[in-house]
């Protein structure tokens, strides 16, 4: 049975993360292929998924694996990432999926790369993680491209169901938030699913559940205190979005590595480190807690649990099944068991903080935080934007004949293009693409504040408002575009920028070319046809 069809039918899933070992010739590899083979006659596990290049470290290719895993008669979920790829890269592998069959993938914008051969490999994220769920549901319904410059072809719909993550588990509600508007984007971009980041709350479970219960366009609606956004049919639409709860196996090991904040976007959790210690027999409290956190989830209404880093013995998943049949009807017992408090070392000092809750008492929004007033420099953008790049007013016609005359004359583009970057270069740290988002951002440049380049939201990584890259060094890039909103009004744009779900990738054709003439010829991203559609 497919793993479309299992969502379908079954009550409650239960997935297994497996991590591909370097190699197929070691012995890791060995031992996922016998625990598969386990895997057929236990039948504890509805399907498999696999990772790819896991903690920005290389790994063997997941379809290798996802292929072994055909042959037991499962149907595989493949993480496809963002991090090493170009798009054109990402297109031939998507192929070749298709080619092979593999058509369950889970989209992630991925770790940033770690080491490689002779240094540290080079991040590419051409694409984020909503334009590549874009990408995907176009191949979908069957990918139009431009066999010549005036013939159009379409190739034939792929059979592609892919999902999403979503990391509720974050310290401040400005993270939080941009979490649930990424989300929000992608549920527009096609995601058939929802697997969710690892975690140890309940009560952020639950916090989740609950957004999506009420509506999440209608929660964002009253959040930014605009009902045009507000979409009876998306709620409705999203609410059918099967989503599946991640457990990480917290071993001793993997503890080590979660309170270095070594595993970006996982957070140990207080209560369950204190249990854990306190226990005499370790690895049996490990398999209780995992089998309470699992009938948490499905008494709060997810559709599964999604296993990781678990033992590939099943010797200890039949007690954690035996215990989740055991606790099943007693699930509610165990929510305080897993609060929202949790810790992490920052240098040599352990820290102790809350996680951040949207709803106080789950009855009322808690808002993003915004400034009160203008800075002096969000003013100043805000008055040359309105001037210059504002099309509502009157004069704006004098500035496109204007580029247009500037277009046609090399040496007077070539001048004008260069002090256009010497000035966004010092006010804002221009990097020169030739396609300006600054104001979709409140004049936070992009392509220099996010060490991913992302354009629809964060990733999962960041801590207590920092960039994965550069914990408590430099903060998230999205976290700063929201927080120096003055209004919810420039906060809407971080979800809806130019009155649309998303933001097309970079495109490289203009790199090093004059964004402003982009911007008034129609090149850039605000000129694409494709952006005009809601």
């Amino acid at each position: 049975m497919d793993f479309k069809t299992i969502l379908t039918k079954k009550d409650f899933v239960f997935t297994f993360e497996l991590v591909p070992a370097r190699s197929s010739r070691t012995l890791e590899y060995q031992k996922i292929i016998k625990f598969l083979e386990e895997s057929v006659k236990h039948q504890f596990f509805d399907t498999f998924s696999i990772t790819e290049n896991p903690g920005g470290n290389p790994s063997l290719a997941p379809f290798v694996l996802g292929n072994e895993i055909k042959k037991f008669g499962f149907d595989p979920i493949i993480h496809f990432s963002c991090k090493d790829k170009n798009r054109n890269q990402i297109e031939s592998e998507l192929l070749a999926l298709d080619g092979v069959k593999l058509h369950n993938l889970l989209v992630i914008t991925g770790d940033y790369p770690l080491y490689g051969y002779l240094g540290k490999a080079k991040p590419v994220f051409d694409l984020d993680s909503v334009q590549l769920l874009k990408f995907i549901t176009e191949m979908e319904k069957g990918l139009e491209i431009f066999k010549d410059p005036k013939t159009k072809v379409k190739l034939p719909p792929i059979p592609f169901f892919k999902g999403c993550v979503v990391n509720p588990f974050k310290l401040t509600v400005s993270e939080l938030w941009m979490q649930y508007f990424k989300l929000y984007r992608k549920f527009k971009a096609g995601a058939h699913f929802v697997i969710t980041q690892s975690g140890f709350s309940s009560y952020k479970w639950l916090e989740l559940k609950k957004i999506l219960d009420l509506g999440l366009t209608r929660v964002l609606a009253e959040l930014l205190e605009d009902e045009t956004i507000y979409s009876p049919e998306d709620d409705k639409k999203f609410r059918n979005i099967p989503i599946i709860g991640s457990i990480v196996y917290p071993s001793s090991s993997l503890i080590k590595l979660l309170l270095k904040l070594e595993i970006p976007g996982i957070l140990a959790g207080k209560n369950l480190l204190s249990a854990i210690e306190k226990a005499q027999n370790k690895e049996k409290k490990l398999l209780e807690l995992s089998a309470k956190m699992a009938v948490i989830l499905k008494g709060l209404g997810y559709k599964g649990v999604h296993l990781c880093v678990f033992p590939l013995n099943y010797s200890k998943l039949e007690i954690f099944m035996e215990n989740f049949y055991k606790f099943e009807n007693r699930w509610q017992e165990f929510l305080e068991e897993f609060d929202e408090k949790v810790q992490y070392f920052e240098g040599n000092k352990l820290k102790e903080k809350p996680l951040a809750f949207v709803f106080k008492n789950f009855t009322q929004a808690e808002l993003v935080k915004t400034r009160e007033k203008k800075s002096f420099f969000f003013y100043f953008s805000e008055v040359f934007h309105y001037a210059f790049f504002s099309k509502n007013v009157p004069w704006y016609p004098l500035w496109v004949k204007l580029a247009k005359f500037i277009d046609k004359h090399p040496l007077l583009k070539k001048c004008f293009t260069a002090i256009e970057y010497f000035i966004k270069s010092i006010l804002y740290k221009c990097q020169e693409c030739g396609d300006c988002a600054l104001y979709e951002f409140n004049y936070v440049c992009p392509q220099q504040g996010c060490a991913k380049h992302l354009l629809n939201g964060p990733c999962g990584g960041s801590i207590d408002g920092y960039c994965e890259v550069y914990p408590f060094e430099k903060k998230c890039f999205f976290i700063k575009s929201m927080e120096r909103a003055p209004s919810k009004k420039q906060v809407k744009k971080l979800l809806l920028p130019n009155s649309q779900f998303y933001l097309p990738p970079r495109n490289w054709a203009l790199d090093k070319t004059s964004s402003w003439l982009n911007f008034y010829l129609e090149r850039d991203h605000q000129g694409k046809k494709e952006t005009k559609k809601s």
